[in-house]
């Protein structure tokens, strides 16, 4: 396992992302994610990536740059990047999504600044590389832009100090876009399978922790007692996605007053290794099956036929959950910042 960052010697990340914080009907985590990783003096965030999944790249890059204003860290460049999966139509997630809510995935937000021009995975190879052992990219939506990268520079996988991914579950089914599948395995499990079979240190943070995780409607209320901009609108945004998901999934009790947070923990799995316990795990991902597509199995020793070959992946077994959240909200409202509102929100 990785050692831990710490702020003599922080630690460089990107981050990948699908951010639907912003856009109504999206999730909120990705934002989160971002919004603690800027909050956290352990890390340098080098750029955000781009990639289609929870809502397109045009959404998700509006999305990114407004909360970047917000946040006050316009520095931090965005990238555009991957518009579909490698070899699937999105069109289908995303009409699911219309039908569920029409306005989902669009974007209330009008940055004013711009993202870079550089295509993303063109970028991520580049910034790797260039820095070799220091560069850990934390993936929170499907991994096409890596799957590209590594295509582009297939040296960035021993050149990656590791590859962080919210994906899948080990200790049992991920569940949330199928019976056996999440989200960002679903969407484009051919991208993941490159990043598993690329030989790059993997770290995989799956559904089975991040469901145990939740942030709730009193965690609002505690946003909105620090009363800054940014912690007011992070409330707004955490109540909006907790009615949308009741009414969207009245039958599942864990929505009535809460969501979860799957991709902050996958950060604070590099913030905070106390927080997060990983195992090594021969990891593979469903392609072929309709039924089963974006399955992934993790395959800790445990089958009466393990198979060959060292590990190509540690998976998360185990979240200390009290410890997660009280550390993500008190990380992210001690840095919320008391700025202006920002002037992608004005009229």
């Amino acid at each position: 396992m990785s050692a831990a960052p710490t702020p003599q010697r922080p630690l460089r990340v990107i981050i990948d992302t699908d951010p639907g914080l912003g856009a109504p009907g999206a999730d909120i985590d990705d934002g989160l994610a971002i919004a603690l990783a800027l909050a956290s003096p352990e890390l340098i965030v080098e750029g955000l990536t781009i990639v289609n999944g929870n809502v397109d790249t045009t959404a998700g890059t509006a999305n990114a740059l407004a909360l970047l204003e917000r946040l006050g860290r316009t520095d931090v460049p965005v990238f555009v990047g991957a518009g579909a999966p490698l070899r699937r139509d999105m069109a289908p997630v995303h009409e699911l999504f219309a039908r569920v809510l029409p306005d989902a995935g669009v974007p209330t937000a009008r940055p004013v600044t711009r993202p870079r021009p550089e295509h993303a995975a063109v970028w991520l190879a580049d910034t790797v590389l260039a820095a070799p052992g220091e560069i850990t990219v934390l993936a929170i939506g499907p991994m096409t832009n890596l799957a590209l990268a590594l295509a582009l520079r297939p040296e960035m996988a021993g050149a990656v100090r590791e590859f962080v991914i919210m994906a899948g579950a080990a200790t049992t089914y991920a569940q949330n876009i199928t019976p056996v599948g999440d989200f960002n395995a679903y969407v484009d499990p051919e991208a993941l399978d490159v990043v598993l079979r690329s030989g790059a240190p993997v770290r995989m943070v799956g559904l089975d922790q991040t469901m145990r995780v939740r942030l709730t409607r009193a965690h609002a209320a505690r946003m909105r007692e620090v009363g800054s901009p940014f912690a007011l609108w992070a409330a707004d945004c955490t109540d909006a996605w907790i009615s949308f998901l009741h009414a969207a999934f009245p039958s599942r009790p864990e929505h009535v007053d809460g969501c979860f947070l799957h991709d902050p923990l996958t950060v604070a799995a590099v913030l905070r290794p106390d927080l997060v316990r990983f195992e090594p795990a021969h990891v593979q991902v469903e392609m072929g099956s309709e039924l089963c597509r974006g399955l992934v199995v993790a395959d800790r020793g445990l089958s009466l036929t393990p198979p060959a070959g060292p590990p190509n992946a540690a998976v998360a077994v185990d979240t200390e959950v009290d410890a997660f959240v009280e550390f993500f909200l008190d990380r992210l409202l001690a840095a919320a910042p008391s700025v202006e509102t920002p002037a992608s929100d004005r009229s």
